[in-house]
């Protein structure tokens, strides 16, 4: 008796053993990890807070401080006002071009198929619109 349990447990391990070593019967795909298409679109997005507050203020006080230095009087105060009011809206689009460390890419593939898949990702290592890629579960790169 204990022999044939012995047996049997040898016989499964190797059925179990062999099973593993096996390679697909003809006509049948086992499909790779990844995909492969083109890139259609690439897209900079905010991770989170979107307000551009710093460049506003340090563009507002050094449109401030320039528009001081001009003229005297009223048309001192005058130039104070609007060189922080322009200082403040140059700041705040400077801010708004530089990337950020709250900013990501989305990634729009479109596949051979013609199926697309958006992918987020925090950097796309030189990536640029019809490249071809390969995506491997979230992750985009190129081929």
């Amino acid at each position: 008796m204990k022999t044939a349990r012995i047996f049997g447990t040898f016989v499964t391990a190797l059925v179990i053993l062999l099973a593993g070593c096996a390679t697909p019967q003809a006509g049948s795909y086992s499909s790779p990890t990844y995909r492969q298409g083109t890139v259609d679109r690439i897209e900079v997005i905010k991770k989170g807070d979107t307000s551009n507050i710093a460049g506003t203020i340090i563009g507002g006080i050094a449109g401030g401080l320039l528009g001081h230095q001009i003229g005297g009087g009223s048309g001192q105060t005058a130039a104070t006002i609007l060189g922080g009011v322009g200082g403040a809206v140059a700041g705040n689009q400077v801010q708004q071009r530089a990337r950020g460390p709250n900013e990501t890419f989305r990634v729009t593939v479109r596949f051979d198929n013609g199926a697309t898949q958006v992918i987020t990702q925090d950097d796309i290592n030189e990536l640029r619109t019809g490249d071809r890629v390969r995506v491997d579960g979230d992750r985009v790169s190129r081929m």
